[in-house]
């Protein structure tokens, strides 16, 4: 008889194959968001889902030609215009969607595409062709690399010329796995936006949240008007890739907004964030299992993953994302994520 945490992981296992596994990803079985530009966007549906199979791969590579073909149906999901069209059709943007800003979409599609290459060797195709354009993995991370060097904030903004600490996180992860595949010397860049968010970005109000997550446009200052707990686990996640001991000095300090009781562990986020999609309380607590699970931290792992678990043999409401993020932590291990991106 399966124990419960194998029979969770059976059924995220293929409720995921299920979405991805057909030739192309089956959209009826995904999340309908309010809106492609917020956080419960198709594409975060793909990237994030995306990483458990990387880190799959690091462990057992000879799961290659089982992953492989699911990881080219998210590919190809994330050139399909329900993902990238919010940007003409919900912020009424005019340029080539990976031509400028964009961050939120551009930066995970870098992403995605350089831990394929890392993962076997050569892109899932030989250029990023979306809305009647194309370009290639090296130009899109050069373009994202010169928009942070030439901006006021350090970062590379995603809409309104506001630069995100979630999003700048993929920037930063995007620059080390760049320079470890090609020998460039993008990660120089990544310390003036740290200290962005060191000058800038982090609270010093004792508030629940760590971090404003935005700037104002065109600016290094804090759009003070931005902070949000559901913004800051997700980014000590990214950013345990990136800065481990900053990550797990920042989830010490916010265990205040952890609540620890019988057997289990949650997050909870404002009203707020609830109802504009920003966050959840599952997703939240989701980004606190990987990053216990990252950092090593066992017992905590435990608590955040027994109260993911009532939930995922019927299925989440946030669906594949979260089914994805479950699995991602049953895999991860200490450091593994670091590793996928620094190698």
């Amino acid at each position: 008889m399966m124990s419960g945490r194998e029979t969770a992981i059976a059924a995220a296992t293929e409720r995921l194959e299920r979405c991805y596994g057909g030739g192309d990803c089956d959209w009826d079985l995904f999340y309908a968001p309010r809106l492609e530009r917020a956080n419960f966007a198709s594409r975060y549906h793909l990237v994030y889902p995306a990483l458990g199979y990387f880190i799959e791969l690091k462990q057992r590579p000879d799961r290659a030609a089982a992953v492989r073909p699911m990881l080219d149906a998210m590919y190809r999901g994330l050139l399909t215009p329900r993902v990238w069209r919010y940007w003409h059709d919900e912020l009424g943007e005019t340029t080539w969607p990976l031509q400028e800003r964009n961050l939120t979409y551009a930066g995970r599609l870098a992403t995605f595409v350089g831990f394929y290459i890392d993962a076997f060797g050569e892109p899932p195709a030989e250029a990023i062709a979306l809305d009647g354009r194309a370009t290639t993995y090296s130009a899109l991370s050069d373009s994202l690399w010169r928009q942070m060097t030439q901006s006021p904030s350090c970062g590379v903004s995603c809409y309104h010329h506001q630069s995100m600490v979630m999003c700048n996180a993929h920037m930063l992860i995007n620059n080390l796995l760049h320079d470890r595949l090609f020998g460039t010397g993008y990660a120089a860049a990544n310390r003036a936006w740290l200290a962005t968010v060191d000058d800038h970005l982090t609270t010093v109000d004792g508030g629940a949240a760590t971090f404003f997550y935005g700037t104002e446009p065109n600016r290094a200052a804090a759009d003070r008007t931005r902070r949000s707990v559901g913004a800051d686990i997700w980014t000590f996640f990214l950013m345990s890739g990136v800065e481990p001991d900053r990550a797990q000095d920042w989830f010490e300090q916010w265990q205040r907004n952890v609540t620890y009781e019988a057997g289990r562990a949650h997050v909870a986020i404002s009203a707020e964030d609830h109802a504009m999609e920003f966050s959840s309380d599952a997703l939240a607590t989701a980004w606190a299992f990987c990053l216990s699970k990252e950092l090593g931290q066992t017992e905590r792992a435990r608590l955040f993953g027994n109260t993911l678990r009532r939930n995922v043999a019927a299925g989440f409401e946030a669906d594949p994302l979260l089914s994805g993020l479950y699995l991602l932590g049953e895999r991860l291990e200490a450091g593994a994520f670091r590793r996928l991106v620094a190698g």
